[in-house]
């Protein structure tokens, strides 16, 4: 029944795109039900205290068993505190936040700079479902970037985080690989990827297991793959006056900090996006949007590969 539900949701929200009636006579509506996140933020990452954080890194330096090691670990320390109110950090577990503002320029990368993002990025493949489907279609016709021209793509309309664990058949919504519907798992598993990239959220914020769902997903995408790298993009917002029930800007922010906590804590790297592409209300930014609703543009993806590279420059230590 709950899948049911959920399908039907989704489909509902789809159609959306194409009743723009609909959608502004639900604008201006009252009374809507906010979906609380708030029990996963529970103090790691950029929602905590900022002393605390660097006070447990500090702590952790001190157990270090040389003095070069400290003096190492102090630095770090300073690095995470220089760039804190940013929000792009590197977490003790390894995870690698970018936040909302970038902090490294990606317009003029040298030879060398490309080279190395070319080298880490191979193997890299995108999960998603609409939205993550136009970033891989906005691949395709950037072959020459060293970024994007090392993806493949597990993406498909109307995919979603549980929809991941259903049968396949005749009417699921699981990505093709090889001429066939597989589980995004066995796939990553085929295709040999190295860097898995995850975008998911913007539709599920309707419902409260979204969290959940999320980690079961990374963790058996983890089961199957144990050396794969996560990333997860975050959700981003929705078209000014577009929302459809609990499918708010102001949720997705609640979940995209939850999410955010959780990816700290699990050493899963974590991109905000949504910030990057807001107005002034905290809406998708129309400059940014294709459809008048969820999907974005090129300028948009253009975004998404700054951050990418921000990324890979702080994972590779040339940033």
């Amino acid at each position: 029944m709950r899948r049911n539900k959920k399908i039907a949701s989704l489909i509902i929200s789809a159609a959306l795109v194409t009743s723009a009636g609909a959608l502004n006579s639900m604008a201006g509506a009252t009374g809507v039900t906010a979906i609380d996140f708030s029990e996963a933020r529970s103090g790691v990452g950029p929602m905590a205290d900022a002393a605390a954080t660097i006070q447990g890194a500090t702590t952790q330096a001190a157990s270090l068993e040389s003095d070069q090691q400290a003096q190492q670990s102090l630095s770090y320390d300073e690095a995470i505190n220089s760039q804190f109110i940013k929000g792009t950090y590197t977490a003790a577990t390894g995870a690698v936040i970018i936040g909302p503002e970038s902090v490294i320029n990606t317009e003029n990368l040298d030879a060398a700079q490309n080279a190395a993002l070319d080298q880490y990025f191979q193997n890299s493949v995108i999960v998603g479902n609409s939205i993550g489907n136009g970033f891989a279609l906005y691949t395709k016709k950037h072959g020459d970037d060293p970024v994007l021209k090392n993806f493949q793509s597990l993406t498909a309309n109307g995919f979603y985080i549980e929809g991941a664990f259903e049968d396949i058949s005749s009417t699921s919504r699981h990505p093709f690989y090889q001429g066939q519907q597989r589980y995004v798992w066995d796939s990553i598993k085929l295709m040999g990827a190295k860097h898995v990239l995850l975008s998911f959220g913007t539709t599920e914020v309707q419902f409260p297991t979204v969290l959940t769902d999320y980690q079961k997903l990374i963790n058996q995408i983890k089961s199957v793959n144990p050396d794969v790298d996560i990333t997860v993009i975050s959700a981003t917002y929705i078209y000014p006056g577009k929302y459809y029930g609990t499918m708010t800007s102001a949720n997705v922010k609640s979940f995209n900090q939850s999410m955010e906590q959780i990816c700290t804590a699990n050493g899963w790297n974590f991109i905000n996006v949504a910030d990057r592409l807001k107005d002034a209300n905290g809406d998708l930014d129309p400059v940014y949007s294709s459809d008048e609703y969820i999907h974005q543009n090129d300028q948009a993806y253009d975004i998404w590969t700054a951050a990418l590279k921000e990324l890979g420059l702080k994972k590779l230590g040339m940033a």
